[in-house]
């Protein structure tokens, strides 16, 4: 566990209750993979190496801490394992973090107030430098004096050169920022013309700046999602220009059904986004291109979106609780859709019932279903109905976090002692009669990780023994330092022996982190000497890698 001095932004206790137990967990394997790590008093941005290299942008203040990250789980706004290993990079700053958020806030002042010591001559004269240095800068420039002007022909010639590819043809994943940055810049320059008055104009560019990133989208490695983005800055636009000159309702309707239709890569419209300007036969005509699709592929995905999103600009609650109602899924996630809709048309008793049938009949109800009606009782005062709901769910599926949660719920009606005795019971159980290779066999017996988390380390000790993974183990000897240190010492030796046959720097750094450990465990057992013997026969016997002797001596091992 990382126990570091934190700034008064954002604590530790912030991060994990943000990103929840396993993301956090999962945030700690990351924190020596942190990197370009700037910090003002109220974000952060770092990149973060994983699987891939994502970006990760923290904002904080006034006991708030939100984090973007460009990895999958972060773009569907998750706190992801990126953001709590930035988060936490951050907290070991420790008393240092003032000083580097002070020495930041002084470099942007000196540089504000040099530039406003500046002329107007002088600035442009600056400005014009740049701009000769460099052509993509100058470019920029140019395009946006011609949407200013209303140089329409300008526009659209350089608003194609923005989408095209690159002379090799495809955009690989380094490039794809880069890419998404012309996109951008291109749903800008739109902007601009509408701005200046050349709707008209603008939403032609638009309509087919969308048809040629539709083309290219194909040649674009966009694992990041940076295009993606970029691509509804476009759509963005094109709605903009319409709302400033309206288009014929028809023509739009069948125009927006037909980027529906035919949309493969997920940007598209918004039907409801352009209600006021399809009117009602503009709708007829995208509801009918829509339905006939529809009609036609019942089970298709896509079909379905389209049918649903063109209710939703019919403003119906009836129609679309209808048309989810007709699809009810294993996991509940329709029940969820349609009790959000019947509570945001004021219909809560209904809602209610919908929520309480989902996690009734959903074989594997969704969390976020139990999450929204565990909410709703809580918001109604039925504490003893949150209970009953958390022990039904720890009963159907004994996870940590619905341990976590169950004694959230029990703690709260006094009911606590009596709970974790039967869950105790159950997680035991579990741990004497599943088969070797049973579904935790990856992950070690639940009972492992609700003692860890409870506190209970005695007995998660005596749980551990012939069943716990190594990552188990790893957690109990973090947690027992102080307690059983002379427990927690054997498991992070044990854990050093493999890592001395591999390479790589991430290797290296979790050598590190069991070493600090193990030094740990030797000054609170008195034997500091025996642990300075083990290290210099560690690195004389991986002297040869270079890097982690740098990595040893940046941790002062």
């Amino acid at each position: 566990m990382v126990r570091m001095a934190a700034p008064a932004a954002f604590t530790e206790a912030d991060i994990r209750r943000i990103a929840g137990t396993r993301s956090f967990e999962r945030g700690l394997g990351y924190l020596h993979e942190v990197e370009n790590l700037e910090i003002s008093s109220s974000q952060v941005t770092a990149t973060v190496y994983g699987g891939s290299k994502y970006r990760v942008l923290l904002a904080f203040g006034e006991g708030e801490l939100s984090g973007d990250c460009s990895c999958p789980h972060g773009r569907d706004g998750f706190f992801c394992k990126h953001c709590v290993a930035v988060a936490l990079a951050v907290l070991r700053m420790g008393e240092d973090l003032p000083r580097r958020i002070e020495v930041a806030r002084a470099g942007k002042q000196r540089f504000e107030a040099w530039l406003e010591s500046l002329s107007k001559e002088e600035l442009l004269a600056e400005l014009l430098g740049l701009l000769n240095e460099d052509p993509d800068l100058r470019r920029s420039f140019e395009l946006r004096a011609a949407s200013v002007n209303v140089d329409a022909a300008a526009v659209r010639s350089a608003v194609r050169q923005l989408l095209e590819l690159p002379p090799r043809g495809y955009v690989e994943y380094d490039q794809a920022h880069e890419y998404a940055n012309g996109v951008l810049r291109a749903a800008r320059a739109i902007d601009e013309l509408t701005s200046a008055g050349g709707a008209e104009d603008a939403i032609g560019i638009a309509r087919e700046a969308l048809a040629l990133l539709t083309v290219a989208y194909e040649s674009v490695d966009d694992s990041s999602g940076a295009v993606t983005d970029a691509a509804y800055a476009l759509l963005a636009a094109h709605l903009n220009a319409c709302e400033a000159a309206p288009p014929e309702p028809v023509s739009l309707g069948a125009y927006l059904a037909g980027l529906l239709l035919h949309d493969e890569y997920g940007f598209a419209p918004a039907l409801e986004d352009y209600a006021d300007l399809l009117g009602d036969s503009g709708t007829a005509v995208a509801r009918e291109r829509i339905a006939a699709e529809y009609a036609a592929q019942p089970g298709n995905w896509h079909a379905k979106s389209l049918m649903e999103s063109v209710l939703r600009a019919e403003g119906d609650a009836d129609a679309i609780v209808a048309f989810l109602a007709a699809d009810l899924d294993d996991r509940g996630w329709n029940h969820l859709r349609i009790a959000e809709e019947l509570g945001g048309a004021g219909r809560d008793a209904e809602a209610l019932a919908w929520a309480e049938r989902g996690v009734r009949e959903a074989a594997r109800p969704d969390e976020r279903l139990v999450e929204h009606l565990a909410d709703r009782y809580r918001s109604a005062g039925r504490d003893d109905d949150v209970l009953s709901l958390r022990r039904a769910r720890f009963s159907a599926e004994r996870t940590l976090a619905n341990y976590q949660l169950l004694r959230d719920a029990a703690g709260k009606t006094g009911a606590w002692p009596a709970e974790r005795a039967s869950a105790l019971q159950l997680l035991r159980a579990d741990a004497r009669n599943l088969p070797p290779r049973a579904a935790w066999a990856w992950n070690g017996p639940v009972l492992v990780d609700v003692l860890i988390d409870d506190g209970d380390l005695d007995a998660a000790w005596a749980a551990a023994e012939g069943a716990a993974t190594t990552e188990q183990w790893l957690r109990l000897a973090r947690a027992s330092i102080d307690t059983r240190p002379a427990d927690a010492l054997p498991v992070y030796l044990r854990a050093i022996e493999p890592l001395k046959q591999q390479t790589g720097d991430a290797v290296y750094q979790r050598i590190a982190s069991h070493l600090l450990a193990a030094r740990a465990c030797h000054q609170a057992l008195g034997t500091a000497a025996e642990f300075t013997r083990y290290l210099a026969a560690l690195r004389v016997d991986q002297k040869r890698k270079r890097n982690l002797m740098k990595i040893l001596d940046k941790n002062g091992l």
